[in-house]
């Protein structure tokens, strides 16, 4: 295994890094604390439940790894809480020869007039620069902040109709059959939920997103939110 100069060495050379090297480049960036402080403030508001299997902030679940595998959910869960012209970017991430095209999600945001990505399911905080270079992003959509929030808030405040869909009920057996004796618990906290629609567009705001939501809304503003996540498909 290389050492990090030894995988510099490689990027100079021009030679082809392995996706484990490309991710200790960026792990062994470290950011300035005041960003970590900056983000840990933003979300301190919003706490998320994957399943019946584990729950926490966002900081709690992101260095265990227990957010992957949930990027459309949680980009989305945590842009409401940055400024309005910060953003999401969907796309394709180049691992290496093996996963040249890992469809993926990402935070995008401004502190001090430096833009940094927060990528929560793959775990990384660093500079956006770095990270596109290493990674050779393809962009396949993006959506605002402010966009973001306003389709949620406008889903979660909007009249919802019971679904007697077919596939509901097949979805809702499937439940059943995977939470077993937490199946009942899950039906009274999603009574007190609004689970949102997401579309296949990933210039969309709610992009594949059937998370339900628990939220404080006051002036436009989100001020406080549980999210659940029941399924993924990232």
């Amino acid at each position: 295994m290389f050492g990090i100069n030894e995988i510099l060495n490689k990027v100079i050379n021009k030679k082809p890094l392995t996706e484990e090297e490309k991710f200790k480049i960026l792990h062994s960036k470290r950011v300035d604390k005041k960003v970590v402080e900056y983000l840990i403030n933003r979300l301190s508001q919003l706490h998320i439940e994957v399943l019946g299997k584990y729950e926490g902030s966002l900081f709690e679940l992101m260095p265990v790894g227990k957010l992957e595998g949930w990027c459309w959910q949680t980009t989305e869960s945590a842009i409401v809480f940055f400024n309005d012209n910060d953003y999401i970017e969907r796309g394709n991430l180049n691992f290496d020869e093996r996963t040249p095209q890992y469809y993926h999600s990402w935070i995008c945001f401004d502190f001090n007039g430096t833009e940094y990505v927060l990528d929560p399911c793959l775990s990384f905080l660093c500079k956006k620069s770095d990270y596109s270079k290493i990674f050779q992003i393809d962009v396949k959509g993006k959506v605002t902040a402010k966009a973001v929030r306003e389709e949620l808030i406008r889903q979660i405040t909007a009249p919802k109709k019971e679904d007697n869909s077919e596939s509901h009920k097949k979805f809702d057996t499937f439940l059943k059959n995977f939470l077993g004796d937490s199946y009942e618990s899950y039906q009274r906290k999603k009574k007190e939920e609004v689970v949102v629609d997401g579309p296949e567009d990933p210039n969309t705001p709610l992009y594949r997103n059937g998370a339900g939501y628990k939220t404080e809304i006051a002036n436009g503003k989100i001020k406080k939110m549980t999210v659940h996540y029941y399924y993924t498909d990232c």
